[in-house]
């Protein structure tokens, strides 16, 4: 099952608090949140290094391309500033990612109510299925219709980022 609460996790968050729980969970996502931006850092210094080897390579390959290469002290000059500034994005995107992290795990409990619309959107990609409690709207990959049927009233209890809502339970309101 997509939403995984117990009646005690429903519980604790009406009263406004995040059980142990769904705080390791939280825990977790923001975990992989920061795993997934150190592991890209070594491929790009491994695909830095190969495009580097293969562009000395074909450079300095034969007289007539060194003497053109070393001919033009520009050359010398973008590769120099490429490294650093590949390197310094890769560096903003861990930063911004450690951040999104930070952000998740430190985020309070939130909560909207209201009555259920449902939307989609489907491009090359696929298929977003929108679920809008009221005026929240929460994304998914998987059609939500059959957990938030259209004009039922819910309370959703969620924590979110700047760009990722996590539901951690909600309820049907009469």
């Amino acid at each position: 099952m997509i939403f995984d609460f117990t009646e005690e996790d429903l519980r604790s968050n009406q009263r406004g608090f995040i059980t142990p729980h769904q705080k390791e969970w939280i825990t977790g996502v923001a975990g992989g949140i920061r795993r997934s931006q150190r592991g890209n850092f070594p491929i790009v210094i491994f695909f830095m290094i190969i495009g580097l080897g293969i562009f000395f390579g074909m450079m300095l390959g034969n007289e007539g391309a060194k003497q053109a290469f070393i001919a033009d002290p520009l050359n010398i000059i973008v590769i120099c500033i490429s490294i650093p500034v590949i390197l310094g994005i890769v560096s903003l995107g861990q930063f911004f990612g450690k951040r999104r992290a930070d952000r998740l795990e430190n985020s309070g409990l939130k909560t909207a109510e209201g009555v259920i619309s449902l939307d989609e959107e489907t491009s090359d990609v696929g298929t977003t299925y929108y679920v809008y409690v009221g005026e929240m709207e929460f994304k998914f990959g998987d059609d939500m219709s059959r957990i938030f049927p259209a004009g039922g009233r819910f309370r959703v209890y969620y924590c979110e980022t700047s760009f990722l809502q996590m539901i951690l339970s909600y309820e049907e309101l009469s």
